[in-house]
């Protein structure tokens, strides 16, 4: 497995799991179910294949730090290769970036390309699987079918063919299903012949490309015109925005895989569940003897089959069933295990709306440290923010807010246009409207402050940066 180039694809958005999963902070950063987050398991399974330097990572621009820092702490050399997509153009995009990316790494090499959001319990298994594949990908592109346990509406599936010449373990596919109905899917799964599309695949690059050519030219025209764009910029692999934009939008799936006569499936049952949903969040997690599964603080009477998780204060549940309950600090949802159309429509609602319910927590890591909103009113906001020792802010201003900084502990080094002062515990600093300002942490211990905001708008894009340490606009 030495020649492999897994390629993780981190730019998913998870909005079926909200109010957990949102925007700005999706569900493959979290810790949902084994150890670490989905993101980090995955890159812990990309190191049973490969060196960190030959992992290559897509993402978007939003979540590029805690991208980089959830893999840093895994192995740093797994920093290398990270791709970021100006805005997100689908899977195909995604994968004809990583495989022109990879040719550079390593023009043999063989991709390993895998969800960063997906639970894979048993890795063994899907490594032993990997072996299979890469024979197979001498002159195939492979995909891994997961043995189907049960009717499932929520997945594609594919019918098998005859077993591919010469690769014990391996068919030709001979038809990719789309989501059925309840009705079809138990169809499916009396015949027998079906597997769960798992949305993995291995794969060379060359071949790869060569099958776009054939079969979505437009899209790999697209991401050649990207790739010429490429640079390294602060630790990262970026893309001229208006090239990218132009690349036409398809899942890797629908563009190739479904059109290629060079497609092979490999069955494998290692444990995997998309965790698409609460439902199958519920499935994957360990349940106490009446089913549920409790996060947090929580408490629960004479209920059966639920998922209850507390997140910032007591949630207690009687008497209910198959019902999930997600409290964050700014929202709560009580829906059906399987309500997944509802929690669609809700989001969508939410994202017409305007509602930074949608988007983001009011908990947000940054690259210098992180931010928590204590509480909001018409005209003020009022943050508690901690800058790591040595985290600088960007040097910025606002239009519409002032802001006044009190140092709770720690200490800072406040700019506010040409003035540079120095703050300790329970001394404080006006940035009127307009001003240019910094704020730094030059200690060996965190710096916590208190911001009070006011103004007649107070959101997040209401910033100019100057400079920033950390490359952002």
């Amino acid at each position: 497995m030495s020649d492999f180039i897994p390629v993780l694809l981190a730019g998913g958005l998870g909005t079926r799991l909200w109010p957990l999963s949102r925007e700005i902070y999706p569900k493959q950063l979290m810790n949902l179910a084994g150890e670490g987050s989905l993101l980090q398991q995955a890159a812990r399974r990309a190191l049973l294949g490969a060196t960190g330097d030959r992992v290559i990572t897509v993402t978007t621009e939003a979540h590029f730090f805690p991208v980089r820092d959830q893999l840093g702490a895994v192995d740093p050399a797994l920093t290398k290769h990270i791709l970021l997509e100006p805005m997100g153009r689908n899977t195909a995009a995604a994968v004809a970036v990583a495989a022109l990316r990879a040719r550079d790494i390593d023009p043999d090499g063989v991709l390993f390309v895998a969800p960063a959001d997906h639970v894979v319990k048993d890795p063994a298994a899907l490594a032993a699987a990997a072996q299979v594949a890469h024979a197979a990908a001498a002159n195939r592109l492979v995909t891994f079918g997961i043995e189907a346990a049960r009717p499932e509406t929520g997945y594609g599936y594919i019918r098998t063919g005859k077993p591919l010449d010469g690769v014990a373990g391996a068919n030709e596919v001979a038809q990719f299903i789309e989501k059925p109905d309840q009705e079809t899917a138990e169809r499916l799964i009396a015949g027998g012949d079906v597997l769960w599309n798992s949305g993995m695949f291995i794969f060379r690059a060359d071949l790869l490309l060569d099958e776009m050519a054939r079969h979505c030219a437009d899209i790999l025209d697209g991401a050649r015109a990207a790739h010429a764009t490429a640079r390294n910029d602060s630790g990262a692999v970026r893309f001229d925005a208006d090239t990218y934009q132009r690349i036409p939008a398809a899942p890797i799936d629908k563009a190739v895989m479904e059109r290629s006569d060079k497609v092979a499936v490999v069955p494998v049952d290692p444990g995997w569940s998309d965790v698409g949903s609460w439902l199958r969040l519920w499935e994957v997690s360990d349940r106490d003897d009446d089913g549920n599964v409790a996060i947090g603080d929580v408490m629960l009477s004479d209920s059966r089959n639920c998922l209850v998780r507390g997140e910032s204060r007591l949630v207690a549940c009687a008497g209910i069933e198959n019902v999930v309950v997600t409290e964050t600090a700014d929202a709560i949802l009580v829906a059906g295990l399987d309500a997944d159309a509802g929690i669609r429509d809700i989001v969508e609602r939410l994202r017409a709306a305007g509602r930074p319910e949608a988007v983001r927590h009011l908990a947000e890591d940054r690259p210098w440290g992180s931010f928590r909103v204590l509480m909001e009113g018409p005209r003020f906001k009022i943050k508690e923010i901690v800058v790591k020792p040595g985290g600088i802010l960007s040097l910025q201003s606002h239009r519409r807010r002032s802001e006044h900084w009190v140092v709770v502990d720690g200490s800072a080094r406040v700019t506010r246009d040409d003035t540079v002062e120095m703050l300790g515990p329970n001394e404080s600093s006006y940035i009127p409207i307009g001003a240019r300002h910094r704020l730094e942490n030059p200690g060996e211990t965190p710096l916590r402050i208190v911001e009070v905001q006011c103004g007649d708008y107070l959101g997040e894009d209401d910033i100019e940066r100057y400079e920033d340490s950390y490359g952002r606009e």
